[in-house]
């Protein structure tokens, strides 16, 4: 096809995502309206569970290397007011058009475009379902349990937004709830208790001072950054508080552990508050090494570090080499007016059929 061909082709495929609403925990309509579709192309196995669907080609090629496109399909809420699915120039508007429905309007373009019967490359595609929900409610855990063999894939590819670059690894996160204690007494006699929100002020001023950590890892530099989000504490406004609550997430470089959490926390409280890890979620490896990533870095892709958390740490858990490749912005993820542009689509298209045909 032509390039303008491909940028029809992608709107198309780009707007049947976006004019079905798909917030986290509502994908049902989407994922039977995807079935239907993928079900009248012919030479394609496919499996739902849940709102889950993964696709292989029937006809197998075993001597092939597997590469699994990975794509949620959920968004997080729409603003107030909605955003209003319309194209304006280059850029398409509407609820998880970056984040990440550009990357799925890819993945259904080649599934459905590619003589993949004529290719090199076995493709597993899986469509899931809650990644913007809890990390344990993650759709990719169902697949990884159900269906087995989408980790015999030799080389994952997630399509979160990386503007057309290649982002390899990705830096853990955690949530981590801090608890300052104190004694309770009248306000007007404060002297009388212990204040455990004036108390925790040396560790919050610490956190606002303390400057990001690089961390270089396969010579690309990642970030670790301790964030307090939100606070609460007290019982009324004329007692003082006995309790005062910190949630402090923290982005970790690949390498490190929750071993590697706790320490960090033993350090910056020495004894002055209790904290509890509530929510922890692995960072993912640098996969240099990989040849089919290799490969793919030499058509002269721009590479990144990841400074996000995606589920390419899922895949590598499970000892998938796994990068994040995709068309969206991730500036404009989450965005009250989110947009992708459709060039950046063509870009990211054309480049994987360019390369899932020739070595």
């Amino acid at each position: 096809m032509s390039r303008e061909q491909d940028r029809e082709r992608l709107l198309e495929t780009l707007l049947f995502f976006l004019e079905r609403q798909s917030v986290t925990g509502d994908e049902q309509r989407l994922c039977d309206d995807l079935e239907a579709r993928i079900a009248t192309a012919p030479g394609w196995e496919m499996r739902r569970i849940l709102n889950n669907l993964i696709v292989r080609r029937a006809q197998l090629d075993a001597s092939r290397p597997k590469i699994a496109f990975a794509g949620h399909l959920d968004t997080v809420p729409e603003p107030e007011g909605g955003i209003e699915v319309r194209m304006e120039g280059d850029r398409v508007y509407g609820r998880g058009s970056s984040d990440m429905k550009a990357g799925d309007a890819v993945m259904l373009a080649l599934l459905e475009d590619l003589a993949w019967e004529e290719g090199r490359i076995e493709p597993i595609f899986v469509f899931y379902e809650r990644e913007e929900g809890p990390y344990a409610e993650n759709g990719l855990e169902t697949v990884f349990r159900e269906v087995p063999w989408v980790l015999e894939a030799d080389l994952a590819i997630v399509p979160e937004p990386t503007a057309g670059a290649l982002e390899v690894g990705c830096v853990g996160t955690a949530q981590i709830e801090v608890t300052f204690r104190g004694k309770p007494a009248h306000a007007a006699r404060p002297w009388q208790g212990e204040n455990a929100l004036t108390k925790a002020g040396g560790f919050l001023s610490a956190l606002h001072e303390r400057a990001a950590n690089e961390v270089i890892v396969e010579g690309l530099p990642f970030y670790e950054v301790l964030t307090p989000t939100t606070a609460r504490g007290g019982a009324a406004k004329n007692i003082v508080p006995d309790e005062f609550w910190i949630n402090v997430n923290h982005r970790f470089a690949p390498g490190r552990g929750i071993e590697d959490v706790e320490r960090l926390f033993d350090g910056l409280l020495d004894g002055s508050a209790s904290y509890e890890i509530t929510d922890f979620a692995p960072s993912g490896p640098v996969n240099l090494d990989n040849p089919l990533l290799r490969e793919f870095m030499e058509t002269g892709l721009e590479v990144r570090p990841k400074q996000a958390w995606t589920d390419v740490a899922r895949f590598a858990q499970r000892e998938v080499a796994a990068a994040n490749y995709g068309p969206g912005l991730p500036s404009q993820a989450h965005q009250a007016a989110e947009y992708a542009e459709i060039p950046l689509l063509v870009g990211c298209y054309e480049r994987l059929v360019s390369f899932l045909k020739h070595p």
